[in-house]
C-alpha cells in the first residue's frame, strides 16, 4: 500500500476492537490530491503459541472471540468442530472428512494438536491452527490416518464443554483420587508413546500437591506417594523426549526425600550418561548396586560410561599434549635470572628505550645517580619533570 499503508498501520495500533475513525490524508500520501480514508476496526486476529514448551510447533490464531474466562481442564467433556483441513500450499489434505469430535479433554482421544490446542479455547471461540509437526496431527476420526504434509492447517470451533470442578473446591480425598485416576491416563499414554501429553498429566498431579501441611498423616502420605511416583515418571519422560538436563530436575527432587531411591538413581544416571558426564554417572550406578547387586541394566550402563569417560580422558591427553607443544623447547631460565643471563636491566636496553635529558640529547640508562634541574629540583630520567618523593 506504500505511505498510505504505513499510516493506516500507526492508526490501527491505537484503536480498539469496533472502533471506526477517519484519516485525513494529504498528497504526501494519496495522489494527487489527498484523500479521507475510513477505517473500521472489525476484529482482532491474536495469534498464541501452544506447542509444549513453547516451541512454535503449533500456532493458534483467535478469528472469533470467545465467551467469559473458562477454559476446558482435564476430565473435561468438549465438543469441537473441525470445519477445514489443509496443508502449507492451501490444498485440501487428502481423506480428511469435517466432523463435530465429542471427548474428554486430555485424555488422549484425539491428536495432540487438538488436545493442546483446545485447553487454550473458550467457549464459541474460533480459530486456524497451524502446526508444522505432522506427528501431532493424525487423527483417524477425520480420516487423516497418515499425514505427509510439513505444514497442516486446520479450522476449529469449540462449540461446548462441561465445566469441571476446580481444584480448590475439591475435599483432600477427593485430590487424591482425582490425582490418582489421572495418574493412570498419563500412565496410559505413555504407553502409546504421547510423551508429551503424559508429561502434561504427570505435572497436573506434581503442582496439585505442592503444599501438603494440611493434609491429615494418612492423607499426606498417600499424597507424597502420589507426588513422588509422577515426578520419576515425569523424569521417564524427559528420556524419552531427550530432555536430560529436566529429567536428572526432576530425579533431584525425589532424590532429596528418598535418597535411596532406586529409580531415581538409575534414571539420573541415565540422563548423566546423556550428557556426558560419565563420572557422575558411575557414582549414581554405584550407589544403586549398593542397594540393588543384580540390577542388570544399571551394570550394562556402568559398562557404557566407562567406555565413554575413557574416550574423554583420551580427547582430555591428547588436548594436554598439544599445549604443552605449544610452550616451546628452550632451556628454562634458573629462578631470577633472564633468558639473557645476568646483564644489568640498563645494559638491556634497546634504541627505542632512550629518553632525552635535559638538554635534548640521549640518556643512556639511570646510573643511579639523581640529575638537578638549575632549580634544584631532581629530574626523572623517564618523564624528565620534577621529580616527587
Amino acid at each position: 500500500m506504500g505511505p498510505i499503508g504505513r499510516v493506516v498501520d500507526t492508526a490501527l495500533a491505537s484503536m480498539k476492537k469496533g472502533e471506526c475513525c477517519e484519516l485525513t490524508c494529504n498528497k504526501d500520501y494519496v495522489e494527487p490530491d489527498g484523500a479521507v480514508i475510513k477505517l473500521t476496526l472489525e476484529e482482532i486476529y491474536e495469534t498464541t503459541d501452544v506447542s509444549f514448551g513453547k516451541v512454535k510447533t503449533l500456532m493458534k490464531k483467535l478469528i472469533k472471540e470467545g465467551e467469559g474466562w473458562d477454559k476446558p481442564k482435564d476430565c473435561t467433556k468438549v465438543t469441537v468442530k473441525v470445519e477445514t483441513a489443509f496443508d502449507g500450499s492451501g490444498a485440501a489434505l487428502p481423506g480428511f472428512t469435517p466432523k463435530t469430535l465429542e471427548y474428554v479433554a486430555c485424555n488422549g482421544e484425539v491428536c495432540d494438536a487438538f488436545e493442546f490446542a483446545v485447553a487454550e479455547m473458550k467457549k464459541g471461540e474460533r480459530c486456524v491452527l497451524t502446526c508444522t509437526d505432522k506427528s501431532l496431527c493424525a487423527e483417524a476420526q477425520l480420516g487423516l490416518t497418515a499425514v505427509s504434509a510439513d505444514t497442516i492447517i486446520f479450522t476449529l470451533e469449540l462449540s461446548d464443554f462441561e465445566k469441571a470442578k476446580d481444584s480448590w473446591d475439591m475435599e483432600k480425598a477427593e485430590k487424591i483420587e482425582w490425582a490418582g485416576a489421572r495418574k493412570d491416563v498419563a500412565a496410559s499414554l505413555f504407553k502409546k508413546g504421547r510423551y508429551i501429553l503424559a508429561l502434561e498429566r504427570y505435572k497436573k498431579v506434581v503442582d496439585l500437591f505442592s503444599y501438603l501441611d494440611s493434609y491429615e498423616d494418612d492423607l499426606k502420605e498417600k499424597a507424597k506417594e502420589l507426588k513422588k511416583a509422577c515426578e520419576l515418571n515425569r523424569a521417564a519422560c524427559f528420556l524419552k523426549t531427550k530432555d536430560y538436563a529436566e529429567a536428572k530436575k526432576s530425579c533431584i527432587t525425589v532424590l532429596k526425600d528418598d535418597a535411596l531411591n532406586v529409580k531415581a538413581l538409575f534414571r539420573r544416571a541415565q540422563a548423566e550418561y546423556n550428557l556426558r558426564n560419565f563420572l557422575d554417572c558411575m557414582n549414581d550406578i554405584k550407589k544403586l548396586l549398593e542397594i540393588d547387586p543384580k540390577n542388570a541394566e544399571a551394570r550394562s550402563l556402568y559398562k557404557q560410561a566407562q567406555v565413554g569417560q575413557k574416550e574423554e580422558d583420551k580427547k582430555s591427553k591428547g588436548l594436554y599434549a598439544n599445549m604443552c607443544k605449544a610452550l616451546g623447547k628452550g632451556p628454562i631460565p634458573a629462578p631470577g635470572k633472564t633468558k639473557l643471563g645476568d646483564e644489568d636491566e640498563g645494559d638491556m636496553m634497546d634504541d627505542d628505550d632512550e629518553v632525552m635529558d635535559k638538554e635534548g640529547g640521549a640518556y643512556d640508562g639511570f646510573d643511579g645517580k639523581p640529575s638537578i634541574d638549575k632549580d634544584g629540583n631532581m629530574i626523572d630520567p623517564v618523564k624528565a619533570g620534577p621529580y616527587e618523593d
